[in-house]
């Protein structure tokens, strides 16, 4: 079953201990969209958290990837 907020927007399912940057990237996106419900102080911790969010997402991404040698 699906659930829907007031706008319509899907609500995902969140599984409890898995943690994954690019979901929470797209949370970051998402709360960020709505500028309007936040503080300057909120804005510039949900900026810095993407910024680091992206980091963390580019150095996973990272490796020698499968079958080589290291």
């Amino acid at each position: 079953m699906k659930v829907q907020d007031e706008k319509g927007d899907v609500i995902p399912d969140i599984q409890p201990g898995i943690w994954n940057p690019r979901q929470e990237i797209e949370y970051l996106k998402k709360a960020l969209k709505r500028d309007h419900l936040y503080n300057d102080e909120e804005l510039r911790k949900l900026k810095s958290r993407l910024r680091d969010m992206y980091t963390v997402n580019k150095q996973l991404k990272r490796g020698n990837g499968f079958g080589r040698a290291s």
